[in-house]
């Protein structure tokens, strides 16, 4: 998962200087060998996040591998951010990030400025070895290789062999470190969560997981159930998921897309046959890339940008993480097969905005904890099963495209099998997760990464589950969504009564934005 963008509250216990003081009392309370401890530390600073000025942080150390006694020792960033109700509940809440590997302090931004979670403490933990955490194992080589494709076709042998050596100089810088890459999965993680419960005194917590931060999730619930109230769970990765099923999840989106539009009359008037018009834009431009040059959105320079048939789909893709960039996309889509030069450049300027220039200390993908599950964990399925998937669920895309994963799946089971080769995990995590602890699903149908389908898989053995599919949003749906945020609200005030989700049946998708018109409200 994860090229993409990343994210609930304000106030502090009763001020900084007391909740500084709590986490003090927390650490002094620990001989400084003790492992697992929580050291007080000072927040990051990153641009556009302002709500880590208003946080108490520091780290959770940790074993790196618990089945080593006397090894090394790792740290977590941790960041607290507190409710600013004047009736705070006791249990607070925790947030895990997804990717895996993405950077939680800037996933869980939006939520933070939503506002809708007002009554509970809000923990957010950088997973180990993710950015702001001690290793990050962050790769240049994967960050250059992911400019590089900015220029390259997005699937072709050369691609393959080029994407193939970033990952094998990657496992080279990730060694050098003395990391045991073997020790960053999502079994590690959540026995650092367990341990940041226990050293913080916190007696029950609920969770509040986003995309993979729901595998997570329900590996929790499975490996430690103990001291979670209840369980939100949002854009549903199930652990029983295998990568070929990635090109059904983008088929359920596409559809959805184009449904809504033909279904709003001034869409259908504007985009008449929106999904035949892209899937001939797939193919013609997957015979014949255009390559514009555009002022780079990162560097202000000019760069040449490909747009073949593989990249046009992995746009449509990445369109989900927000509703203005969904409302626009009809029209983009229509302006490119017109060749109009604003819908050209704006297709360019979205490659190019994603992978921006790699510079250390710059927030970056923790690949490190992205391969070490990935390559651990995933169903990968076979390259038969692979191509098997993507022909059925786009029969009329070439083949070039969907005989590989989709989007930023390309090459993992090259990257896993021939390159990284983990140990894999037991059979049993790919299992669905059986569990009475309360959970709330949340779905978006113009989710193009996760589905209804995954949801409904995730709760298959969870006693007490409760899914809502809320039409018109993409990826992460919580902070575009008022009515899935008064869900989640009232599920958190009493998750052992169903929660009232009648306003899902008043909902509809918001209107697609016309040529020269702007953004609509959510929600009309």
């Amino acid at each position: 998962m994860t090229n993409r963008q990343v994210l609930v509250l304000a106030l502090l216990l009763t001020s900084g200087v007391m909740a500084q003081a709590v986490f003090s009392r927390v650490a002094q309370a620990d001989r400084p060998a003790t492992v697992p401890r929580f050291e007080p530390a000072p927040c990051p600073t990153i641009q556009d996040v302002e709500w880590l000025a208003h946080a108490t942080c520091g780290y959770l150390v940790v074993p790196e591998d618990r089945r080593r006694r006397n090894g090394r020792t790792i740290k977590l960033m941790v960041a607290k951010y507190s409710a600013p109700s004047s009736e705070k509940r006791p249990d607070p809440i925790l947030y895990l990030e997804g990717g895996p590997g993405d950077i939680a302090p800037l996933e869980i931004d939006q939520i933070i400025k939503a506002n809708f979670i007002r009554d509970r403490d809000i923990w957010v933990v950088s997973q180990r070895g993710t950015w702001s955490s001690q290793p990050a194992l962050i790769c240049a080589a994967s960050n250059d290789f992911a400019r590089e494709l900015v220029g390259l076709r997005f699937y072709s042998e050369a691609t393959k062999r080029a994407h193939v050596a970033a990952t094998e100089a990657c496992r080279r810088e990730l060694t050098a470190t003395g990391a045991n890459l073997g020790a960053y999965n999502s079994t590690q993680s959540v026995a650092d969560l367990v341990d940041l419960r226990k050293v913080l005194g916190i007696k029950e917590w609920n969770v509040y997981g986003n995309s993979f931060g729901t595998y997570t999730a329900q590996t929790l619930m499975r490996d430690h159930p103990e001291g979670i109230r209840s369980v939100v769970i949002d854009s549903v990765l199930p652990t029983s998921y295998s990568i070929p099923v990635n090109w059904w999840n983008a088929r359920y989106a596409f559809k959805n897309i184009f449904a809504a539009c033909a279904s709003q009359p001034a869409c259908n008037t504007a985009h008449p046959h929106l999904e035949q018009t892209f899937t001939g834009m797939v193919n013609k431009l997957e015979a014949r890339p255009l390559t514009p040059t555009i002022s780079d959105p990162n560097t202000r320079k000019n760069i040449t940008v490909m747009i073949d048939g593989g990249a046009l789909v992995d746009w449509l893709r990445n369109q989900t993480y927000g509703i203005p960039t969904l409302q626009a996309a009809p029209d983009t889509i229509t302006g490119l097969a017109a060749g109009r030069r604003d819908s050209i450049e704006a297709i360019a300027k979205d490659r190019a905005g994603r992978a921006p220039p790699y510079h250390p200390g710059v927030p970056a993908l923790g690949d490190g904890l992205a391969f070490g599950t990935t390559c651990r964990e995933d169903d990968l399925g076979t390259p038969q099963e692979l191509a098997a998937a993507g022909r059925e669920a786009f029969p009329d895309y070439p083949v070039s495209i969907t005989r590989e994963g989709v989007g930023g799946w390309a090459y993992v089971q090259e990257d896993c099998r021939d390159v990284l080769k983990l140990p894999r995990a037991p059979k049993s995590m790919h299992e669905s997760v059986a569990s009475n602890i309360p959970t709330l699903l949340v779905s978006g149908t113009f989710d193009t990464l996760t589905s209804l389908a995954g949801a409904r898989a995730a709760a298959a053995r969870l006693s007490r589950a409760t899914i809502i599919s809320v039409p018109g949003v993409g990826h992460t749906v919580s902070p575009w969504s008022p009515c899935a945020q008064k869900i989640v609200v009232s599920f958190y005030a009493a998750p052992e009564k169903a929660p009232d989700t009648s306003c899902i049946s008043r909902l509809k998708p918001a209107s697609f934005i016309l040529k020269g018109s702007s953004a609509n409200e959510l929600y009309h």
